[in-house]
């Protein structure tokens, strides 16, 4: 048994390091999405790096204010490794190959009885973003007129100091109808948020736990999924902000505009 537990630990860690599908099946959706994975470990959207740059609050006590995640996991704070070195920078400190901003992509979603969600690995369309926020209006233009998806977009978090940072999210809506959202957060090696809120309020301002890394200078890849709906239409009413506390600080703030970088499309 401890020989087939640490065979099942190789392959998940193997997985994990070489496939960008795999890391977004265990982020996004169950057990059976997997399989899927590993079938497409081919595909990837973590692209490879090249000399110089990567390629290609408040919250609500309220009863509707419910979420279900794992337990927090064992270990904080994580140690990460950079998924690339720091490109270099020009005269007014702008990182060559790389711009402020987020990928996307548009994924059909499912939803169960119980409201357990699931996220499928198909893509229906693409978006980018030039900011640090990601406004749920730019996810409901990119996606299909009809249905339940949700936006999953990738960063690279630019870190210039080491030491212990924190992540999180934050979840605004804006509007007067109510709505289930869904909110995952993740990292490269590491899952850090699976949250749904049931009947959030139009105007209700939503904070999750945060999770804990030691990180060294470079770029950390930061993974989003977002969506709100009701019924059987999503709602495009607000936004999600990626949270972060810098070493020496105690409170969560928005990340910066010069702290979330894109690659360059050319």
């Amino acid at each position: 048994m401890k020989r087939l537990a640490a065979k099942l630990v190789f392959v998940h860690r193997t997985l994990w390091q070489r496939g960008a599908a795999y890391r977004w099946a265990f982020l996004l959706g169950p057990p059976p999405l997997f399989g899927c994975a590993v079938v497409a470990l081919a595909w990837s959207f973590v692209p490879p790096f090249a000399a110089h740059a990567p390629s290609a609050a408040q919250g609500s006590d309220a009863p509707w204010a419910h979420w279900n995640r794992p337990a927090v996991e064992d270990g904080q704070p994580f140690t990460e490794p950079p998924t690339a070195a720091l490109p270099h920078s020009d005269a007014s400190g702008r990182y060559g190959g790389l711009q402020t901003g987020w990928t996307g992509e548009i994924r059909p979603m499912s939803v169960d009885a119980t409201m357990d969600v699931n996220v499928m690995g198909s893509v229906l369309g693409n978006f980018t973003l030039d900011q640090p926020t990601i406004p749920l209006a730019r996810i409901l233009d990119a996606g299909p007129p009809g249905g339940l998806f949700a936006g999953t977009a990738r960063t690279f978090f630019v870190v210039r100091t080491a030491g212990l940072y924190a992540f999180s999210a934050r979840l605004t809506r804006s509007g007067t109808q109510s709505a289930n959202c869904l909110v995952r957060l993740g990292s490269r090696h590491h899952k850090m948020l699976r949250a749904i809120v049931l009947n959030a309020a139009g105007d209700a301002v939503l904070k999750f736990p945060a999770t804990e890394f030691r990180l060294e200078p470079g770029v950390f890849l930061v993974l989003v999924a977002v969506g709100c709906w009701r019924g059987d239409h999503m709602l495009g009413s607000g936004e999600i902000t990626l949270m972060v506390r810098h070493p020496g600080e105690s409170v969560l703030k928005p990340v910066m505009a010069d702290e979330v970088m894109r690659p360059v499309q050319h």
